[in-house]
């Protein structure tokens, strides 16, 4: 499973995006998380689950964009073309970290395909 993450504010409270490609599942996946600061998981707030829209196109990148514009929330170009690339080359294991104003950050790179 891919995952792009993105940390943004958003309607003044910081929001952390993470979205990718599920390999087994063949499909594409967004959670978007407000985070109240504590540091622990608890305090985060979930804002939106893909699982909890599953007659949604979840094969279909602009199923991503146009969930993130209805919360009026405008990721970075590097987001959604690397989700695209990622569903495209069945890439797993890939983590990067994407930015309003900079380039992504590779965390952890692709496993490649197992198919």
């Amino acid at each position: 499973m891919s995952r792009h993450i993105l940390h943004l504010i958003h309607e003044g409270q910081a929001v952390t995006v993470v979205a990718g490609y599920d390999r087994p599942l063949r499909e594409l996946f967004l959670h978007v998380v407000r985070d109240d600061g504590a540091a622990d998981r608890q305090a985060e707030v979930l804002l939106y689950d893909s699982l909890a829209e599953p007659g949604l196109d979840w094969t279909d990148i602009n199923t991503v964009a146009n969930q993130l514009a209805a919360l009026g929330i405008e990721p970075p170009a590097s987001l959604i073309e690397s989700i695209f690339l990622d569903q495209c080359f069945n890439a797993g294991n890939r983590v990067v970290e994407h930015h309003l104003n900079q380039p992504p950050v590779v965390l952890q790179p692709s496993g490649g395909s197992t198919a």
